[in-house]
């Protein structure tokens, strides 16, 4: 049964709580205050807890900080609701352990979506879990970079069903290090789906041939492999040769529509749960052609799919100086993790700046192997 715990000192909010989050088929457990939101986390053990920031007795942060230090509720993720919208306010939640922080007056649909991913997530990583220890093996949490270095630094590879984002400028080697990702997981027959939105999938597609292993027609007959063609629309160059492509202007329904086809047909589906491994490169181009909270909606709605679609793991690509710095830090937060790169001297390296999952190292390793 799934458990939430929801702290708010306006009687309203958690009214309005209660009643949308029972959508999840969850019961909810409701309190005034941090103090009371910290005592009935610690009797019921939730699957997640949402709390406001400014309450009498104990205040949303240290409720944050007072759950990280409990081992039973250590992972529990948190969501943090406040009215006090600026950068300063949304790190501190953050460094005090929060997963996610959303602004009042908060979208009802857009809350309750973060909620599912954030329950799903830690639901599936405590029935991955074996008893009584609480850790789970690398072989089923992990999928490796194709960096053994990156690798090494997040502690054996990317969290399977994670959403990272991979920023950097233009020919730091974001494009090469993506490759060798889904070249990675081709290789361990893997189902991966490539968005194109900024690179012809024709240019994709030899350019993952350049490993004399890789044979993308032989794949996509496998049903392992799937390309979506969204770069004929921001060419203006349309290509009838791809079975998935947008087709006149580009929405982003239509778009998550031809994402769900081509996904249904290489088994990333509710139905099938094979996982694998997606690339959308890159969101750039959507963030400069749609107005912010459509394609914020967009991008969470292919993020929450992750999990339930049998963990695929999914990169966001982004390329720095595209966005101002609050949009990167909306765009962020929907992730799980960021992996930043840069060109230093002519030598192209790599470090993950954050991940909510799992430990790592921050250090920049070398791209070039």
């Amino acid at each position: 049964m799934t458990k939430i715990v929801i702290a708010d000192d306006e009687t309203n909010i958690l009214t309005l709580l209660e009643i949308m989050l029972r959508d999840l088929d969850a019961t909810i457990f409701s309190a005034e205050n941090g103090e009371e939101a910290i005592s009935l986390a610690l009797k019921e053990k939730p699957d997640l807890i949402i709390s406001d920031i400014v309450m009498p007795k104990v205040n949303g942060f240290e409720v944050c900080k007072r759950i990280r230090k409990e081992t039973s509720l250590e992972e529990t993720p948190i969501i943090l609701l406040s009215a006090l919208g600026d950068e300063y306010n949304k790190l501190t939640g953050f460094e005090e352990g929060a997963d996610d922080y959303i602004i009042k007056p908060f979208n009802v649909e857009d809350l309750k979506a973060r909620s599912q991913t954030l329950i799903e997530k830690f639901q599936s990583k405590k029935k991955a879990a074996p008893l009584p220890t609480n850790r789970v093996s690398r072989e089923t949490r992990y999928c490796s970079t194709g960096n053994p270095e990156l690798d090494n630094s997040l502690k054996g590879g990317i969290p399977v069903g994670s959403n990272i984002l991979i920023v950097g400028e233009t020919g730091s080697g974001k494009s090469t290090f993506c490759r060798n990702f889904i070249t990675k997981g081709l290789l361990n027959k893997a189902s991966s789906l490539i968005i194109a939105i900024d690179d012809d999938p024709k240019k994709t597609r030899k350019k993952l041939e350049e490993n004399p292993k890789i044979t993308t027609e032989k794949y996509e007959k496998e049903n392992l492999l799937r390309f979506i063609d969204a770069y004929s629309w921001s060419s203006l160059t349309p290509n009838e040769n791809e079975k998935f492509a947008v087709s006149g202007t580009l929405e982003l329904n239509q778009l998550a529509g031809i994402i769900s086809d081509a996904s249904n047909e290489i088994g990333q589906s509710i139905q099938t749960k094979q996982g694998g491994r997606r690339l959308i490169d890159s969101i750039s181009s959507l963030l400069i052609s749609f107005e912010l909270g459509a394609t914020q909606r967009f991008l969470n709605q292919i993020a929450r799919t992750g999990v339930a679609f049998g963990g695929v793991t999914t990169l966001f690509v982004l390329e720095e100086g595209t966005v101002d710095e609050t949009t990167l830090n909306n765009v962020k937060y929907i992730m799980d993790g960021v992996i930043e790169f840069k060109s230093e001297n002519s030598e192209r390296k790599c470090r993950v700046s954050s991940m909510k999952w799992s430990s790592f190292d921050p250090s920049w390793v070398s791209t070039q192997h």
